[in-house]
Formats: structure tokens, sequence, C-alpha cells
């Protein structure tokens, strides 16, 4: 979820605590911070992408750190108004942090939410990542100032109501894939929303040999294919995913494909995340060489262009 609409979800949670105007609450203003700070993890790219991308939404989209960063942001607030309690601040600021947690698991990029016991990022696929049903209700919610609470149970009763709505339409895609590529054994889908676009969805299609990707048209029943992937040689695979840029691949995208090529002697790998397909290209890859006894000898991370090569131990 964009950090705008993030931002808004918050002081709409805020706007529901009463008490003064926001500037003066600091339920509040926890709320609204609690509602932006886990995407703090932007700082990461003062390093670059390769170690903002390895980190985003990963422990400070946990609920050990939101605990430990609300606990902090309530003793700073209580610090400054002491006429409310730590723990009436900490409710609405961990409230907003954790929701902040939640929506960002209904997209497909998901988040770290189990860190540090798991670095696993957790993602249903439903909403996308910049969802005006969620702006619109959020809106609604803040400009009532918690006043009207039958605009209140509306907005909120709408974007209930809308959720289902896109698992509905996830469900539909979902029948469509199965009626057009048939019913396969050990065959898997994968759906998830297009980025920007409400009835058109992406998806993953893993089967025994091959991967392929396109796109779903849910109300015309339309389905675009992609891409056929082969699947790479499953002892190769193995070898290139315990090297630094394989590690990196495998816990950065649930989803992506290896490719094998003989260059000359030695082997070329091409890293492809398959989640995000933009302007006709994936926007993630990575790449890695190989010599003639398949030791690593380069790699280097593709983010957002495959002209950007940032080099990576090996």
């Amino acid at each position: 979820m964009d950090l705008i609409t993030h931002g808004v979800v918050g002081l709409a949670l805020g706007s529901l605590s009463g008490g003064p105007d926001i500037i003066n609450n600091p339920l509040a203003i926890g709320a609204l911070i609690g509602s932006v700070v886990p995407d703090g993890d932007i700082i990461y790219q003062l390093k670059g992408d390769y170690t903002y991308l390895k980190n985003h939404r990963g422990p400070s989209h946990s609920i050990v750190m939101g605990t430990v960063i609300s606990l902090i942001v309530s003793g700073i607030l209580r610090g400054i108004f002491s006429d409310f309690s730590f723990w009436s601040i900490f409710v609405w600021t961990f409230g907003a942090y954790m929701l902040h947690i939640g929506l960002d698991i209904f997209n497909s990029y998901g988040a770290s939410i189990l860190w540090p016991f798991s670095k696993k990022k957790i993602g249903s696929g439903l909403l996308l990542i910049f969802d005006p049903a969620l702006l619109i209700s959020s809106i609604v919610i803040f400009f009532t100032r918690g006043k009207h609470w039958g605009w209140i149970i509306a907005s909120i009763s709408f974007f209930i109501l809308y959720l289902l709505f896109r698992l509905m339409l996830k469900r539909r895609v979902y029948k469509v894939l199965m009626k057009f590529f048939n019913h396969e054994k050990g065959q898997k889908i994968v759906v998830m929303p297009s980025m920007l676009r409400l009835f058109k969805w992406d998806f993953i299609m893993y089967q025994q040999k091959r991967i392929i990707t396109g796109r779903v048209n849910v109300l015309r029943s339309y389905v675009y294919v992609r891409n056929y992937f082969e699947r790479s040689n499953t002892q190769l695979e193995n070898i290139v995913l315990k090297t630094t840029i394989g590690e990196f691949f495998k816990n950065f995208s649930p989803h992506y494909h290896i490719e094998w090529i003989r260059d000359g002697e030695g082997h070329k790998v091409i890293f492809t995340d398959l989640r995000y397909y933009v302007r006709g290209s994936y926007m993630h890859h990575a790449i890695a060489l190989f010599d003639e006894k398949l030791r690593p000898i380069y790699a280097a991370f593709q983010p957002y262009s495959k002209q950007r090569n940032i080099k990576i131990p090996v």
C-alpha cells in the first residue's frame, strides 16, 4: 500500500479517538505516526536499491518491532501530553501500526509480520497497491471527526463489502483459469491483483514442466497468456539457490523463474521476479555467472530495469 493511503488511514483512525483537534490529541498523533512509521525502512534506500528491497517490509513490518516502536512513541507523547495515560496512547499507536501491516498483507508483496521467528512475507494478493476504495472510506471517516457514526459505520461497511467483492473476483479468476487451462495434476495457480487496474488480475500457473504467466480480464472472462517459462533442472536450481544471489532472490520473491544459459565454457543464470509486469517487462531481475565447474564468479541484482546492475558478493 502506498504511503499516502497509509497516512490517510492513520488520520481516519485518529479522528475516532475524540478529544481535542488532532494537533493537541496524542491519541490521534500516535495513530498517524503508527500508520506511517513502518515504511521508515525507506532509510535503507540511502545504501541503494539492493539494501532497500532486501529489507523492505521486513523487521519494520513485524508485531515485535511494532510493539517496540509503539512503546517508544507512546513514551515520548506521554512526556509531552501529561494529561493522557501512557497505555491509552499505546493502544492507538499500536493499533494503527498493526492496521498498516494488515493492509500491506492484503496485497501481493506481503509483510514479514512474524519476524524474527520467520522472515517469510505473508500476503493475500487481494488489494491494489493504490486502492481508491480504501482511500475514499478513510477520507469520509476523517471528515466526520468521530461525530457522525452513521457515516462512519457506512464507510467501514462499504470497505468490508469491497473486500468481499474483491475476494469474489479473485475466485472468479480462478474458475476462468481452471476452465481455460483444464485441470492438470500437480498444477498450482497464483492469482494477484494488477498494480492499478480494478478488474484485471495477473496470474502465475505452475505446471510440472513449465510456468505460465498472464492476465485475466474478469469482466470479459478473457485470458491473456504473457509468457511460457520452461522449469529449470532441479539439481542446477539447487546449486544457484545456495549462492548469495540465490538466497536473496528466494527471500525477495515467492514467485520467480531461473533460466540457465550456456555461456562459452561457463554458465549464465537469469532470475526473474514474476510478480510485477510493467511496460512490457518484469520489474526485477538478477544475473549470475558460473564457471565450467559450476562455481559462482559474478552476481548482480537488476531492480526496476535490466539496464541497472548492482554487483553483489558471490
